[in-house]
């Protein structure tokens, strides 16, 4: 029964046979079990080994203090979870990430506030175009150069009959009183005067006439040829302004008192069959130097007439065109190219180094009535 009960730990047993000798020993008194004749020795020996043993028993068995798991283990200290992983204080989601006061959308791109395109653009009241640019106001160019009704019975558009300027038409150069040229001067056509009788300096070959009946005649058909003009009515008031930078198209401009012309005018037949292009000057014609006239889309020279109501003066080195008709005087200067005619009623034309012609084309015939 004893051994079975003790099975366990060698040393458990050891202890405990230990603890029964010792016991053994002290209940036997002087005596040793072991028939030892030193009893004392025996018995001192049996204490110790009892103190011994209870001391070694005492330090073996100690089990709370070797195996003190919650001392070793104290899982709470060493994994203080809440400490470690206080997932509210780490990870604070809505703290980090709050999403909403970052990217307040809203407030970043108040899109109706930066791009109100309505009150930045209100093209309505911005661009009212009728009121700024009102074209048929500004450019009424029906209104002012209304060809078709004042001019279309000048408009011919069957075969050429009697012109203009009737029997003057055959002349190139014609004065009243005097002709004189000064220079090298080219002159294709007739030269005549009338009622004067002087013809100077006319380069040699030219046709002439002085106050012959065939002159007279056409200083006649000449005054005929101003007072028409003169009477046509006007299309286009021009008072005040320069020709010069101007394209005109056919039809009838006057000034009231006296015309200039710096630069280019550009006169623009728009393709009509016979256009004409009457300027009616009330005093003088005076271009400046290196003046223009220009032709374009069917204008001719032979449909332009200027019909001056003192003198005509064209500036040195000119490329002119057109019949002038002066009530007075016409004065080419030096080196003036005339493609047309110069024809003075009363007063002189002077030349000057010059080249006149009027074989571009034949006299345009008078507007029907």
């Amino acid at each position: 029964m004893l051994s079975r009960s003790f099975k366990g730990s060698s040393a458990v047993r050891r202890q405990v046979l230990a603890s029964l000798g010792a016991l053994l020993l002290v209940g036997c008194g002087p005596r040793s079990i072991l028939g030892s004749e030193e009893p004392d020795a025996a018995v001192d020996s049996a204490m110790d080994t009892r103190d011994q043993t209870q001391s070694d028993a005492s330090d073996i068995t100690d089990v709370p203090d070797v195996t003190d798991v919650p001392d070793v283990m104290d899982v709470p200290d060493a994994m203080d979870a809440s400490d470690a992983m206080d997932a509210s204080d780490v990870t604070d989601v809505p703290d980090v990430m709050d999403v909403p006061d970052v990217m307040d959308v809203p407030d970043v791109m108040d899109v109706p506030d930066v791009m109100d395109v309505p009150d930045v653009r209100d093209v309505p009241d911005v661009m009212v175009v009728p009121d700024v640019m009102d074209v048929p106001d500004v450019r009424d160019v029906p209104d002012v150069i209304d060809v078709p009704d004042v001019m279309e019975a000048a408009m011919d558009t069957g075969p050429m009959r009697a012109g203009i300027l009737g029997s003057a038409a055959q002349f190139t150069i014609l004065g009243g009183a005097t002709v004189s040229n000064t220079g090298l001067s080219t002159i294709v056509g007739r030269v005549g005067v009338s009622p004067g009788l002087a013809l100077v300096g006319i380069p040699a070959g030219t046709v002439v006439h002085a106050g012959d009946g065939v002159a007279a005649l056409a200083q006649a058909d000449t005054t005929t040829a101003y007072n028409y003009l003169a009477g046509l009515p006007c299309g286009t008031v021009l008072t005040g302004l320069d020709l010069g930078g101007r394209t005109l198209a056919p039809g009838v401009y006057c000034f009231t008192s006296s015309a200039g012309l710096t630069g280019t005018l550009v006169l623009d037949g728009q393709g009509q069959p016979n256009p004409l292009f009457v300027f009616q000057v009330g005093s003088a014609l005076v271009t400046a130097n290196v003046a223009r006239v220009t032709m374009i889309n069917g204008a001719r020279p032979c449909g332009v007439f200027w019909q001056v109501g003192s003198s005509a003066t064209i500036g040195i080195a000119s490329n002119f065109a057109g019949n002038i008709i002066a009530l007075a005087s016409v004065t080419l200067g030096t080196g003036v190219s005339l493609d047309g005619r110069a024809l003075a009623r009363t007063g002189a034309v002077t030349m000057d180094t010059n080249s006149v012609s009027n074989a571009s084309c034949p006299d345009p015939p008078p507007p029907v009535p």
